[in-house]
């Protein structure tokens, strides 16, 4: 068995097919079937199904893919952690953030990692709450940044800070509206929301569905681009973290009010794939991230933001947590 074929076949799983992996792969298509092909015999199992349908991955193949992504894992931790001068880290590490907290907090790591380890370069992987966690999931990241903890099951949780969410609406006063207001009161306000794989929009369905309710989304869409430019033009409001939009707060075009009776919250944390052990530059990187995370609560600028005490309490599952004012 060789690395390349356990190269190969990780990147046929997670590209989804021979033809885009050889894309990614930079590889022939004849040349990485050949290799998978090899690699089912010398193993005694198909590991894909292949048809006029595409090609999918058998149930040997997944048990197989637990295995060799982490084999690679424990040799791309071998050759970096060889690769570091004495006292010196250095290397690509690949964070994973969702892009509603990316905006704040990109700019605040890629610097703090510079000042510290100007060596490391730091890459950053941004995308959909459910996509940061695919990714980091799936091995394809350092580590990352994930509300939504409870589907994923090959990665190791640090719960960091516990977020309230806030309506945010156009604002057409001088002075920013600060009062809460009650969930029962959002479903008479049109909103505009992700579709229901975002953890945003499921845990506020749920939350709304406890206490009678219904939500009223006008417009449905997934670009945060887009929601954040309907908002500011009046069409309608939405529910997010307050990373998300506390720009337009700041330049006074848009109000910000929490939620309550009752207040929702959810868990941040980061996460490890087990399949991929962290290196040393990895492993500082970490660290920083998670005191920029730290800081920013301490420091006011993450509204409705607390660090968690008690790890041990912490969001199990990916629903938003209800909590009575």
């Amino acid at each position: 068995m060789k690395l390349i074929q356990l190269k190969y076949f990780c990147g046929v799983v997670e590209n989804g097919g021979f033809i885009a992996a050889s894309r990614e792969l930079y590889v022939a298509q004849p040349a990485l079937s050949r290799q998978i092909s090899e690699l089912e015999s010398e193993i005694g199992c198909q590991l894909f199904f292949r048809g006029p349908g595409g090609t999918k991955i058998t149930e040997a193949g997944q048990k197989f893919y637990l295995h060799a992504r982490k084999i690679l894992g424990t040799v791309e931790f071998a050759q970096a952690d060889m690769q570091i001068l004495p006292n010196q880290l250095t290397g690509e590490v690949t964070i994973a953030l969702p892009v509603g907290m990316a905006s704040q907090l990109a700019p605040l790591i890629v610097r703090g990692v510079e000042r510290i380890h100007s060596a490391i370069s730091v890459k950053i992987e941004d995308g959909l709450g459910y996509q940061a966690g695919q990714a980091i999931d799936a091995g394809k990241v350092d580590f990352g940044i994930i509300a939504n903890v409870g589907r994923l099951h090959n990665v190791t949780y640090d719960p960091i800070l516990e977020e309230s969410l806030f309506l945010f609406t156009k604002r057409f006063d001088a002075d920013p509206d600060t009062t809460s207001i009650d969930l029962a009161a959002i479903q008479d306000i049109e909103l505009i929301m992700p579709d229901r794989k975002v953890n945003v929009r499921r845990g506020l369905e749920n939350a709304m569905i406890k206490i009678g309710g219904k939500l009223n989304v006008r417009y449905e869409q997934q670009s945060l681009l887009t929601i954040r430019s309907m908002v500011r033009a009046g069409i309608g409001a939405t529910v997010m973290n307050w990373p998300s939009l506390s720009d337009l707060w700041h330049s006074g075009e848009l109000d910000a009010r929490i939620i309550v009776n009752p207040g929702l919250s959810r868990t941040v944390c980061l996460a490890v794939p087990n399949a991929r052990p962290l290196t040393s530059s990895a492993a500082a990187t970490y660290d920083i991230v998670k005191g920029v995370m730290e800081t920013e609560i301490e420091n006011g600028n993450w509204r409705g933001g607390q660090i968690v005490e008690n790890h041990d309490e912490f969001l199990s599952d990916d629903a938003l947590i209800t909590t009575t004012d």
